[in-house]
């Protein structure tokens, strides 16, 4: 990037016009960086755990994240449907869930096929824990990827140039600080399931 703005500064000093492809790649530079520093916060913020997990409606949360991402799963060709159970409470801190849930669904939409389904389900284990999976139809992760998926930066092979590879370390860390956990497995349909347990209150 910092090549691309001196190109810039140079040929603005020799009344050269800016070529709008250096223009685009500086920007597309600027976009990434901002994303890994504000995922680089996130993990810092969750770390230090600033506030108490307090009792949340699972099933209305998830709904107004699926509205929230609607209109971008829209645009992609892909559904996206929420069969969480209604009166699925568990002790969460204020944001967390919430940006988790932003990560997953943004990653599940954009590795969905046009014609795809993103799917958010729930359960409750005998703990009263419960269990919430967000499902993609994407082409899924090998097992060695799965191995990875949440190391810091980690990105697989042929991933494009937007991501920071802090997403899934990011969901991690937020569902850990409130002594949950994250696992992923093979979807139904062959994409990624990312399955969070969450504790009751």
């Amino acid at each position: 990037m910092r090549l691309r703005l001196e190109n810039l500064e140079h040929d603005a000093a020799d009344g050269i016009p800016a070529d709008s492809r250096d223009l685009e790649g500086s920007l597309a530079e600027v976009a990434r960086m901002s994303r890994l520093v504000d995922g680089l916060l996130i993990l810092a913020r969750a770390e230090q755990q600033l506030s108490a997990p307090i009792q949340t409606d699972v099933a209305e949360l998830v709904a107004g994240r699926i509205d929230a991402w609607s209109a971008f799963a829209d645009d992609q060709g892909v559904e996206i449907t929420s069969t969480v159970s209604l009166g699925s409470n568990a002790c969460i801190t204020t944001g967390n869930l919430e940006q988790a849930l932003d990560n997953l669904l943004s990653n599940a939409i954009e590795a969905s096929p046009s014609g795809g389904a993103v799917v958010v389900s729930s359960s409750t284990n005998s703990s009263g824990n419960v269990l919430l999976t967000v499902s993609d139809s994407g082409g899924g992760m090998t097992p060695e990827q799965i191995d990875r998926a949440f190391d810091r930066f980690w990105r697989p092979a042929g991933a494009g140039s937007g991501g920071s590879g802090l997403g899934l370390a990011i969901v991690r860390g937020l569902i850990e600080t409130d002594g949950g956990s994250v696992e992923l497995a093979p979807s139904a349909s062959g994409g990624l399931a990312v399955l969070m347990s969450l504790k009751s209150c």
